[in-house]
């Protein structure tokens, strides 16, 4: 068996995006074909301001850094089983590997990120198979105080700032495992669990510095649970008459 391409049963293989030439060299032909058009994406779209993104800045600041300065980035190639009961465990062996991962220096830590590619699955296939899994596993991902995210191509998640814009668009199918930041919070007050992790994981000590928070996030449109989500997080102090 070729020890570069992966047994589901075994430890995922990750290539690092600056070496993917010389890593991938043994993976099928669609599989490296999609690994050079997504590291492209990266370094062209990804890394680059878009004005449609509604605010300023690249439309992920950390992804340039990420390629360059850290070389933090690595892909994964999924070959099992197009099902999300396959899926889910793989996922998992990356979450568990993440705090392994070089670079070993504080700042560059934050730049990691690895990509979850599925080159057998259609185009049309996120829906089915991407979106079941990062939502299945968000709750246990975050606990780690990691993110996962879903991409692929149609994804019509809408942008914070310009609800027409897709930010989650991708040429192909991924799942994305990256550390999570200060800034993730408006992506994690629709669930108790995952926004008890934000508190955990960045030591907010109180309900006045979460509502603080996300008012300075800026988010335009609340959850209509958001009340019930906070006080999920730090229960109202009950008042005696």
């Amino acid at each position: 068996m070729n020890p570069r391409i992966e047994n589901v049963a075994s430890e995922p293989v990750m290539i690092s995006a600056d070496k993917l030439v010389e890593q991938g060299a043994d993976l099928p032909a669609i599989a490296r074909a999609q690994l050079i058009e997504v590291l492209t994406w990266l370094q062209t779209s990804i890394a680059k301001p878009d004005p449609l993104i509604g605010r300023r800045g690249h439309v992920c600041p950390f992804v340039g850094p990420a390629l360059t300065r850290f070389r933090s980035i690595r892909f994964h190639v999924y070959q099992g089983e197009l099902h999300p009961t396959a899926v889910e465990p793989v996922l998992r062996a990356l979450a568990a590997r993440f705090p392994t991962l070089p670079p070993a220096t504080e700042v560059g830590r934050e730049f990691r990120a690895i990509l979850t590619l599925f080159p057998e699955l259609p185009h049309d296939g996120g829906p089915v198979l991407i979106d079941p899994v990062q939502q299945a596993l968000k709750p246990e991902i975050t606990a780690q105080g990691l993110m996962i995210g879903q991409f692929y191509p149609g994804c019509l998640e809408p942008g914070l700032h310009n609800p027409d814009y897709r930010p989650l668009e991708a040429p192909y199918p991924m799942l994305v495992i990256r550390p999570m930041q200060l800034t993730d919070l408006m992506f994690l007050f629709s669930r108790p669990e995952c926004l008890r992790a934000y508190v955990r994981k960045f030591g907010v000590s109180s309900r006045d510095e979460l509502i603080a928070r996300v008012a300075a996030a800026d988010i335009p449109k609340l959850p209509t649970r958001w009340e019930a989500v906070l006080d999920s997080a730090f229960p109202p102090q009950a008042t005696v008459d």
